[in-house]
């Protein structure tokens, strides 16, 4: 296990060696080079040099980097040059797993080899993989009865290396933000990255969190959460119930009729009212193989809870205020509760924030009475929304992605794309009404 961190380091040390000698060269030409647009063009070519060697050195290493490279990409996309948000993209891609024999160290230090004795049918061929972990199928007897399960791995040395990928990430970042000519202070947002990021790698809490879960969707039908195993179950390890399901593509594959579609829609968000306006208690990771559907039932089957993240009564509260002004459609109003929420910065000008008002006014299409149901595969709308939104992140100088929702409304864009490749066909205007008019509680 040490000898693979010392691998990992001497390879982040090697990479931003050359990074380094990249950003010394460029000074140099700087210097000999008097023309202002050559040193323009001259900094964004070598910072996308600089974007595509961690790209491509990090997602060998998986870790932390392949998750905040997602952030960045999608999320966070139209404050970069667009050539660095193409080679960001592709710390997107799909992790292969990693050889059986090195996930079964992590087994056995964590569990030990009695423990692992218990897993009958071990496959030793990954169900899943992603960017800190894969998953083994196994069965096990559970409260007596023998269940399958799955065996969620921890990558080796991935806890340790998250603040050292966020380093590079951040350092690169901030980099080409200031090719553009913005004063962007990156700080808050790698902190919340890094902060669910170590959250995520601690399965211990998402234990904990799965429990936390299943006990309030207890009550709640048409839902499934996996049962966690306590027993063999630790800081790196993760054995819950193996819960039946297909994917989102598998189901449409099936040609499901629209009644169905607009089922697991509203289920959809139902479950995002319940976990924000109820519960305070958010799974943020919109990722689709995150929800499986049971056909037969229309249930569905919710899983990883690493990303979890709790809204405080009082954000909560500032959250639907902030909703109430947009639903008001005051510029000046919007603008207020923006500023007062954290939003966006004191600094910015008038056109960014005459932009955000009109992004926000716009956002509230799918909700108006006179178009329900909304038809979620409209993309007129959508091209309309993302060109209003670009228009504005392009606009600001000085305001990052806002902290406190990054993560949240991931979620809700997570939901936004679900609901379009159902294609559904949903009257939206109650869930207005349902937000504005809730109460949060702790």
């Amino acid at each position: 296990m040490k000898k693979d961190l010392r691998s990992r380091s001497m390879k982040l040390l090697g990479l931003a060696a050359r990074v380094g000698t990249k950003e010394v060269a460029q000074n140099l030409r700087d210097k000999l080079s008097g023309a202002v647009d050559e040193v323009t063009s001259g900094r964004l070519k070598t910072r996308i040099d600089q974007a595509r060697m961690i790209a491509e050195q990090l997602s060998q290493l998986k870790g932390a980097a392949m998750k905040a490279g997602q952030l960045l990409s999608l999320d966070a996309a139209d404050y970069f040059p667009p050539e660095a948000v193409e080679v960001l993209s592709r710390l997107q891609g799909k992790a292969e797993p990693i050889d059986w024999s090195i996930v079964r160290e992590v087994l056995v230090e964590d569990l030990g080899e009695e423990k692992i004795k218990d897993f009958k049918g071990l496959s030793i061929v990954p169900a899943a993989s992603a960017s800190i972990g894969q998953v083994h199928r196994a069965r096990l007897m559970v409260d007596g009865v023998e269940r399958d399960v799955a065996i969620k791995i921890q990558y080796p040395g991935i806890a340790d290396s998250i603040d050292s990928d966020l380093k590079i990430l951040k350092t690169l970042a901030s980099s080409l933000l200031t090719v553009t000519g913005r004063r962007i202070d990156l700080d808050e947002t790698f902190d919340e990255l890094a902060l669910v990021l170590h959250q995520e790698a601690n399965y211990e809490l998402e234990r904990k969190h799965m429990e936390e879960y299943r006990a309030l969707m207890n009550n709640v039908p048409g839902f499934v959460v996996p049962q966690a195993i306590a027993s063999h179950s630790s800081r790196r390890v993760l054995t819950m119930t193996w819960e039946e399901g297909i994917t989102l593509q598998d189901w449409l594959a099936t040609n499901p009729p629209l009644a169905q579609r607009n089922e697991i829609g509203r289920k959809l968000l139902d479950l995002y009212c319940r976990e924000f306006f109820e519960w305070g208690f958010v799974q943020t990771d919109p990722n689709y193989g995150n929800f499986l559907i049971r056909p037969k039932s229309l249930e569905l089957v919710v899983l990883d809870f690493g990303a979890t993240l709790r809204y405080s009564e009082e954000f909560r509260e500032g959250y639907v205020n902030l909703l109430r002004q947009i639903g008001s459609k005051d510029p000046q109003a919007i603008v207020e509760a923006s500023l007062k929420f954290g939003l966006i910065s004191e600094r910015e000008g008038a056109e960014a924030r005459r932009l955000l008002a009109a992004m926000m006014i716009s956002a509230l299409e799918p909700f108006s009475e006179g178009g329900q149901p909304f038809q979620f595969k409209n993309l007129e709308y959508v091209k309309r929304q993302r060109a209003n939104t670009q228009a504005f992140t392009q606009a600001l100088r000085h305001s990052p992605p806002p902290k406190k929702i990054i993560f949240l409304h991931r979620k809700l864009g997570g939901i936004f794309s679900f609901l379009k490749k159902l294609e559904a066909e949903i009257d939206v205007s109650p869930y207005w009404t349902q937000m504005v008019e809730s109460k949060p509680k702790a």
